[in-house]
């Protein structure tokens, strides 16, 4: 049901975390995976993971925060794999630079812009240039924006990487429409608490831990293969009708709560109507 054989994908920031998850979970199925990110080490480890799966490997080292070498990086990941049918942007995240994390009267202009390249901008033109592709070789393509659940209800001292998220979750939906002419399907995966490394000063101690998962009725914290099932399955051709949603992963909030609820994703429109999603 979900063979990816012959099918190339690009995963942003797959050296570790949810990036590695999702890289290593399309190459179980058979894809050819490029995966980009700052770190040669990581990407190299990656590689070999992937290699052992018996499929190609492809490492670009990128900085995401700088939208034009992003760009290339695209351009680039495609020759070497020959093609691009899957595009997962996933790099992102809170810079360690004053003002982007805090209240929002304390940010300054140089994180907001930072943060706003990271997350936003090299997302949006790393999806137009793989949209290209994916227009050129007919075949249709999957496009999909790792946010956050910080998209989609408000975090205090993280206004900035959720608005910039949220900003992303609207660029999906309208890309989901404009691309949806050459079967270019475009969808986001909002995660709640995942344990990477962005997330391990809120889980140091059993304390912190229990907190964070007191929050979700199944009693426990995500972990990057939750993220990389939902990547599968939106990447897959059986997801062929799901296109300009933002689903969430995490283990549901509290019973009652509907921030950040999603329902199951709807097929966009045609085109003579707006697009559609069902999703928050």
């Amino acid at each position: 049901m979900f063979s990816f054989e012959g099918k190339k994908a690009l995963v942003t920031g797959g050296g570790r975390g949810i990036g590695r998850a999702i890289a290593l979970a399309l190459a179980q199925q058979g894809a050819d995976v490029a995966i980009a990110a700052r770190s040669r080490d990581e990407l190299e480890h990656v590689a070999g993971e992937i290699r052992a799966l018996k499929r190609k490997a492809s490492v670009h080292l990128v900085d995401m925060g700088d939208t034009r070498k992003a760009v290339e990086m695209v351009d680039a990941a495609a020759k070497a794999l020959g093609g691009l049918d899957i595009l997962v942007n996933n790099a992102g995240g809170i810079l360690d630079l004053d003002g982007s994390i805090g209240p929002l009267a304390e940010t300054t202009l140089e994180a907001f812009d930072a943060m706003y390249a990271l997350n936003v901008r090299s997302p949006l033109f790393a999806a137009v240039a793989a949209s290209k592709h994916m227009a050129k070789q007919g075949k249709g393509g999957a496009i999909l924006n790792i946010v956050s659940i910080d998209a989609v209800f408000p975090a205090p001292t993280e206004g900035i990487y959720g608005s910039a998220k949220a900003a992303l979750v609207n660029i999906t939906r309208v890309l989901g429409y404009e691309l949806g002419k050459d079967r270019i399907r475009v969808n986001a995966i909002a995660p709640g608490v995942i344990e990477t490394r962005l997330t391990e000063p809120w889980l140091k101690t059993e304390e912190q831990r229990a907190d964070r998962a007191s929050f979700y009725p199944l009693g426990r914290v995500g972990v990057p293969d939750d993220v990389a099932a939902a990547a599968v399955y939106l990447s897959s051709p059986p997801a062929t009708c799901s296109g300009g949603c933002a689903s969430t992963t995490r283990c549901r909030t509290h019973p009652g709560s509907d921030a950040g609820a999603c329902a199951e994703p709807s097929p966009l429109s045609g085109s003579s109507g707006s697009p559609r999603s069902t999703c928050a």
